[in-house]
């Protein structure tokens, strides 16, 4: 189960990096065939993706809102959680099926230099988030 969390976690990171229109694309060797097929896969999924973010930031736009009154009600408040943990799990299901049907089209050695660049642009992305402003 914790396996599983944690390929959960890192696949649904690796879908903030749209690597498929990035310069990693010709660091991995993807063919004119793998390219045609990850735009069709990244199309078939762009409306679903959409929908499905736009779903978790309104049920979090609905949180804030009731957080954010003079009196908080529990009663009010569990429906929305139990909302927002669908919107979140719908979110994390399609961004997990899109990528397995993008790591379907790579190989191993595709898919390792993949998770490589992912593990650099995250450090940086943690450097400078981590570097104080001057």
């Amino acid at each position: 189960m914790l396996m599983a969390l944690a390929i959960s976690a890192v696949a649904q990171n690796r879908a903030e990096f749209p690597w498929w229109n990035s310069p990693v694309v010709d660091d991995i060797g993807l063919s004119q065939e793998q390219t045609a097929h990850i735009r069709n896969i990244v199309r078939t999924y762009r409306n679903r993706l959409l929908d499905a973010r736009n779903n978790q930031q309104k049920a979090e736009g609905a949180i804030e809102d009731v957080m954010n009154d003079d009196h908080v009600s529990p009663d009010v408040v569990k429906p929305l959680i139990e909302h927002l943990a669908s919107a979140r799990a719908e979110t994390t299901r399609t961004v997990l099926e899109m990528n397995i049907q993008l790591r379907s089209v790579l190989t191993l050695d595709q898919w390792r230099i993949l998770v490589r660049r992912w593990e650099e642009v995250k450090a940086k992305r943690t450097n400078q988030l981590a570097v104080p402003p001057e």
